[in-house]
C-alpha cells in the first residue's frame, strides 16, 4: 500500500512497484486521514508512507495503531536532518525521486526479516523532527531492535557490511549496519572522532595516547587502535596540554 499526498510520487512508485512481479499493490491514498481504515481493510504487509503531509504527517499516523502488524518503508524528501533521525532509529526509507535498486533493496530486507518498528521508534524520531534532543540510538541486530544511550558508547568498529558496538561496561553489540551509517549519525556529536576507516572512538573513554607516525591510542578497556596519519593533527588539537 501507498500513502502520499502527491499523486506523481504514488504513480512513479506505482510504476516501479509494476516491474517486480513478486510485489503486489493493494492500495494508494493521498488522504492520510482515510489510510488507517484502508490499511485495517487491505491488511497490506508492507506501507510505504510518505513522512511529510499535510493534517496528519507519517509518524502521527503510525501512532494512531496499537501494535503495527505491517512493515513500514518511508518515502521521503527529507533533508540531512530529517535522514539523520531515520537513521538514529534504524528505520528503512526510501529517498526521492526513488530508483529501482533502492526499491528492491528494501523488498530484500522485507523477505530477510530485516524491516523491524516499533512504538519507541516512531516515538522517538517524532520527538527528534520536534527538534527535540535524541540520546537513544536503535541498533537492529539479528535478535531484534535494541535501544542503547549514545553517551555509554566507548567505540565503534567496522567488520565489513557490520559494526561491533562497545559499550562503557564493554558489552558488545554486532549492528547490521556498516560502520559508514554510524559516521553519518555521529557527526557533529563532540564526543565522538573518526580515528580511522575502521574506528569511531568516544572522546571520553580514552586512556592513553602513544606516540608514533600517527600514534596509537588505547581506550579504557585496553583496546589499541592505531590513529589515521592524516588525523593526527585534528586528533590532537582536540586535547589542551599541560
Amino acid at each position: 500500500m501507498i500513502i502520499d499526498d502527491e499523486k506523481h510520487c504514488i504513480i512513479t512508485l506505482e510504476h516501479l512497484i509494476s516491474e517486480l512481479p513478486e510485489v503486489r499493490l493493494v492500495a494508494t491514498t493521498q488522504e492520510s486521514t482515510a489510510a488507517k481504515e484502508l490499511i485495517e481493510k487491505h491488511q497490506p504487509d508492507i506501507v510505504f508512507l510518505d513522512i511529510e503531509m499535510p493534517v496528519m504527517n507519517g509518524f502521527e499516523l503510525l501512532k494512531q495503531f496499537d501494535v503495527l502488524p505491517f512493515k513500514v518503508i518511508f518515502t521521503t524528501a527529507y533533508d540531512q536532518y530529517g535522514i539523520k533521525a531515520l537513521k538514529m532509529n534504524a528505520l528503512d526509507y526510501l529517498l526521492k525521486p526513488i530508483s529501482t535498486e533502492d526499491l528492491e533493496e528494501s523488498i530484500r530486507k522485507y523477505k530477510a526479516h530485516e524491516l523491524q518498528i516499533s512504538k519507541e521508534q516512531i516515538y522517538q524520531v517524532h520527538q527528534f523532527s520536534h527538534g527535540k534532543i535524541q540520546d537513544t540510538l536503535a541498533l537492529s541486530t539479528q535478535q531484534g531492535l535494541i535501544f542503547i544511550k549514545i553517551e555509554n558508547i566507548s567505540y565503534l568498529e567496522a567488520d565489513g557490511s557490520y559494526t561491533h558496538i562497545v559499550m562503557n561496561d564493554k558489552t558488545r553489540h554486532l549492528a547490521s549496519k556498516p560502520l559508514s551509517n554510524f559516521d553519518d549519525i555521529l557527526q557533529g556529536n563532540p564526543l565522538f572522532f573518526r580515528a580511522q576507516k575502521s574506528f569511531i572512538i568516544n572522546l571520553k573513554n580514552i586512556r592513553q595516547y602513544l606516540r608514533g607516525e600517527g600514534g596509537d591510542i588505547i581506550m579504557e578497556d585496553g583496546k589499541n587502535i592505531a590513529l589515521s596519519r592524516n588525523k593526527k593533527q585534528e586528533f590532537l588539537g582536540l586535547f589542551h596540554k599541560v
